[in-house]
């Protein structure tokens, strides 16, 4: 009798979990259910399907209706390499861009070296600009491949030209997962906006049991002028602390054109990665 109940009692459970596959073509790590039309809409807004597959129900049902058409993709790939002294103090911190292969078949390192320590982390940024019903959206999102030793305030944006400005909400996302269980947040230290370009800074996730972790930053823009646009840029960019830092100073950055623009004064806490730059021709 109490094995019969409890069957019972399961199916109870698994009866809506079963109804909710049944009703929808794809169902996400959150139980947000969409048919196949509205996940492919998705990828041609720039959601990747890593995005997609832990896409909260509000962010769904911000973009279900938006009808999108990929304009223009491109990812770049990059490695930090950060020495240590023998207290674990930071001598030095140095980006360089690499080929898809060699970010493919790299792994994080923590080596010795003389008198003390070096380390590497791997991380993608992807930018795209999608046309979205009568605007284009600029979207970037970075990736981390192995997991920055370093968790404080990071910098993300992207900057464009003066053709175009901003004419909708900034929407920001942060997604990790440790223990296979992952999370959402939405949260964000301060943001930046400027006629040339638009940024948030945002803290990490300070477990060490994390296992992935994104970001991601997008918006819609309009036409400046009433004539003809033949040419646009996203120029995604990414600043990652390679040094803890204060939230109040984690806010003194713009973005511009070319990307994320540190004050003077914190420039020696971040990275500096070359923009992943998206180009659209044609005819708007």
């Amino acid at each position: 009798m109490k094995k019969k109940l409890f069957v019972l009692l399961f199916a109870l459970i698994l009866m809506p979990m079963m109804t909710l596959a049944d009703e929808y073509d794809y169902v996400n790590y959150f139980g947000v259910g969409m048919s196949k039309e509205q996940y492919n809409n998705l990828l041609e807004l720039g959601f990747s399907e890593s995005e997609i597959t832990y896409m909260s129900e509000e962010e769904f049902n911000a973009n279900k209706d938006v009808v999108g058409k990929l304009e223009a993709d491109v990812t770049n790939y990059y490695v930090n390499v950060v020495r240590y002294d023998i207290t674990g103090k930071i001598v030095s911190s140095s980006d360089m861009q690499i080929s898809k292969e060699d970010y493919m078949n790299s792994d994080n390192l923590l080596m010795p070296l003389g008198d003390g320590l070096v380390g590497t982390s791997y991380k993608e940024m992807r930018t795209t600009i999608a046309k979205a019903d009568s605007k284009y959206r600029y979207k970037v999102n970075l990736k981390w491949k192995t997991m920055p030793a370093t968790r404080s305030y990071d910098i993300i944006g992207i900057g464009f030209e003066p053709n175009v400005y901003l004419n909708s909400d900034i929407n920001f996302q942060q997604k990790y997962c440790s223990l296979n269980i992952c999370k959402t947040n939405t949260a964000i230290n301060s943001s930046s906006v400027n006629p040339n370009g638009v940024g948030v800074s945002f803290l990490l996730p300070s477990s060490k049991e994390i296992t992935s972790m994104e970001s991601t930053l997008y918006f819609d823009v309009s036409k400046v002028i009433s004539g003809t646009i033949k040419l646009m840029t996203a120029y995604g960019d990414y600043s990652h602390a390679t040094k803890k830092i204060a939230g109040g100073a984690a806010q003194m950055f713009a973005v511009n054109q070319a990307g994320v623009d540190l004050s003077t004064t914190i420039e020696d806490y971040y990275d500096a990665i070359d923009s992943a730059a998206a180009t659209w021709s044609g005819t708007w």
